[in-house]
């Protein structure tokens, strides 16, 4: 959630160091299929960032989840940032990113789904490795609520594997009070095409008492 030019920045759009040019819109919005322990539902995601000056990106993302044999569990959260750009050195990104979120969908539960706020650092690089477009990031997070407070790690690592692939790796790792123990992987493979890009990718998260796994498509676009 995502450079050089056009055709490497655009599965970046999302990850925390990148920034949108001025007046630049990218678009994302993801289902995914959810097995937790005994439960079965789907997650729906949308985001987007508006470049409001080359330097300076706002963001949102809106999520709801639903559960088949569940609905004591359904939840939806939103979160909205403002990132910053603090360099920009070659291949090298810099940024700072803080905002607002609410509800279990985004931030969980045990008192992170009330209103808080979220900061971030994020540091990323893209270019050619081993003759192939690259870009992999890193990124420190906190989220502060009255009841709750985490902190993320998180890092990624895309790939392009032909001319119209890439294939995406992402790891968080979260850690907190109120059982926030948390390890998640993903693993995507995303085909370019001219009007958007389309994606297909696996999701597993250890979160201590409960284990997840998901499967999911998302649509992308930037316009």
């Amino acid at each position: 959630m995502l450079i050089l030019a056009w055709g490497a920045s655009w599965p970046m759009a999302a990850a925390a160091p990148w920034v949108q040019e001025d007046a630049g819109l990218y678009s994302r919005v993801s289902l995914a299929k959810e097995d937790v322990e005994a439960l079965s539902g789907w997650r729906s995601d949308a985001y987007a960032e508006y470049g409001l000056s080359s330097r300076l990106t706002v963001t949102l993302n809106l999520e709801q989840v639903e559960y088949e044999d569940g609905a004591d569990f359904n939840t939806n959260g939103w979160r909205s940032t403002v990132r910053y750009s603090l360099l920009r050195k070659g291949p090298v990104v810099a940024s700072l990113e803080a905002g607002l979120l609410q509800g279990a969908a985004i931030g969980g539960r045990n008192g992170c789904d009330e209103l808080g706020t979220e900061v971030r650092a994020g540091l990323g690089w893209s270019g050619d490795w081993r003759n192939r477009s690259t870009y992999l990031f890193g990124e420190m997070a906190g989220r502060f609520h009255e009841g709750c407070q985490r902190e993320r790690y998180a890092f990624g690592l895309g790939q392009q594997t032909s001319d119209n692939f890439w294939s995406i790796t992402q790891v968080w790792l979260e850690r907190g009070d109120t059982n926030a123990a948390s390890d998640k992987f993903q693993t995507e493979l995303l085909w370019r095409t001219e009007p958007a890009d389309f994606s297909f990718g696996y999701r597993k998260e250890n979160g201590g008492r409960f284990k997840e796994e998901s499967i999911f498509v998302a649509l992308a676009r930037q316009f």
